[in-house]
């Protein structure tokens, strides 16, 4: 799987977001009053044009899903993407509501209260990495036809993603996220800086 960063980049990421997700899942296991372990199975890089692409293929079989947007602004800026299955969906508002629901709505507010948490460590994590600081716009959340054309082409305003599969290990589930962390080439290269300096 190939990346703009080398292995010891990528592990440097990896560690500062394991971190980030150790204190988003305090504050998502008060919420569920359980347990929750957050993982980063994996992460890599793609250029910005396998965007969709790679939403669809991490997605596998299923003919929808849903997907948070969240800008962030400031010294640190970019948009934040997070896709979900119907299924890790459900399972989640399923734990957060105890009790099974297949509306859409109530999946849709489910998520977002858990990508605010997630989007807000993570990004948060980097910006004071970074010594800066980053503001939220308001996000947003779609349920998504895999049969339909792209969604995301507001996101060519960006260069690179940045894909981290997350995992939510919680009451004996595993719930999947799929993040994807929008740049332009100037704050990629901003990050990758930072994290050389994390080896001198």
């Amino acid at each position: 799987m190939s990346s703009l960063f080398n292995a010891r980049q990528n592990d440097a990421l990896v560690e500062t977001i394991n971190i980030s997700f150790g204190l988003a899942a305090s504050l998502i296991g008060d919420m569920l009053e359980s347990y929750v372990h957050l993982r980063v199975p994996s992460i890599h890089t793609i250029p910005i044009y396998k965007l969709h692409e790679t939403i669809l293929l991490q997605m596998g079989e299923t003919t929808s899903f849903y997907a948070t947007k969240q800008r962030f602004f400031g010294s640190f800026g970019g948009e934040v993407i997070f896709a979900f299955s119907e299924e890790s969906g459900e399972e989640f508002t399923a734990l957060l509501l105890r009790e099974s629901t297949n509306s859409s709505e109530e999946v849709q507010a489910a998520l977002l209260e858990l990508t605010n948490i997630l989007t807000a460590s993570c990004i948060g994590q980097l910006s004071q990495m970074l010594e800066g600081e980053s503001l939220f716009a308001v996000p947003d959340i779609q349920k998504i036809s895999c049969t339909g054309s792209s969604t995301f082409h507001e996101a060519l305003e960006y260069d690179n993603a940045i894909v981290i599969t997350t995992a939510l290990d919680v009451a004996e589930k595993n719930i999947q996220g799929h993040m994807f962390i929008l740049l332009s080439n100037s704050m990629l290269e901003k990050l990758t800086q930072m994290l050389k300096k994390m080896f001198l």
